[in-house]
């Protein structure tokens, strides 16, 4: 898959630095629909960091994993692989800091 140059740059500068309030680092998210079938992959491989103040969105066709993404952000779907940190707090580990840290309105 051949992705965009600001994609990649993105990801190149999350994996240099871990500065940023919100940190998003090679999330992954796949469903397991049954024990015989293939998992669906809802997103594949994405990073993206926000410093703060920043407003963010994501933009895509239906199916391409916004929904799912900012889903993570508030614990209500946890990776396959990759990180997902808020101020440092893991999503994974730390959720009870992070809750008091963030809003989200779908």
């Amino acid at each position: 898959m051949q992705l965009d140059d600001d994609v990649v740059a993105e990801a190149n500068r999350v994996a240099e630095t871990d500065s940023e309030v919100v940190r998003v680092k090679n999330f992954r998210k796949a469903y397991e629909k049954s024990v015989f079938s293939k998992p669906f992959m809802a997103v594949e491989n994405i990073s993206f960091g926000l410093d703060y103040g920043e407003c963010f969105a994501l933009l895509g066709v239906n199916g391409a994993g916004k929904s799912t993404t900012f889903k993570s952000l508030t614990a209500s779907v946890m990776p396959s692989e990759g990180t997902v940190a808020v101020s440092g707090h893991n999503i994974q580990t730390d959720f009870q800091k992070i809750r008091k840290l963030i809003g989200y309105c779908p």
